[in-house]
């Protein structure tokens, strides 16, 4: 690894242009189904490159007073998941790091909203975004 940069855990998520305010953490799952193929020209199972799939899944503070220009809050988080028009939200997982050269996009709805309220703490927030396409890796230059 001598010489390798290593991506930092600080990846931003941002969903209909507006960073979630507050987050503590976001992760991006990406799949490929396979088809399968066995004949009798065939050595055992092949497999062709299939449908691309992605989820992401994010967990924050939920707090009340973001801007409502540059960043998300919960409010805002629910208004995006009661939508009920078929037209997805876009995406982007970016590092923080300035020279990190590329972001990715694609655009998805909101698939599960969580609000967990203990007593004496702060109240955190957890949503999940399904893909709808797949995601673009983007050069920054």
């Amino acid at each position: 690894m001598a010489g390798e940069k290593v991506i930092s855990g600080n990846m931003r998520f941002t969903f209909g242009d507006k960073t979630i305010y507050h987050s503590t953490s976001c992760s991006l799952s990406l799949s490929r189904e396979f088809n399968e193929r066995a004949t009798k020209d065939t050595n055992g199972t092949e497999r062709a490159k299939g449908t691309k799939n992605w989820s992401a899944t994010v967990e924050g503070l939920a707090v009340y007073n973001s801007d409502g220009v540059s960043t998300m809050d919960f409010f805002a988080l629910f208004d995006a998941y009661d939508d009920d028009t078929d037209a997805p939200i876009d995406v982007e997982f970016s590092p923080d790091e300035a020279d990190a050269g590329f972001k990715l996009t694609g655009a998805g709805f909101i698939e599960n909203l969580e609000k967990t309220m203990p007593n004496d703490e702060d109240a955190t927030i957890s949503f999940s975004v399904l893909g709808n396409g797949s995601m673009t890796k983007v050069v920054i230059p």
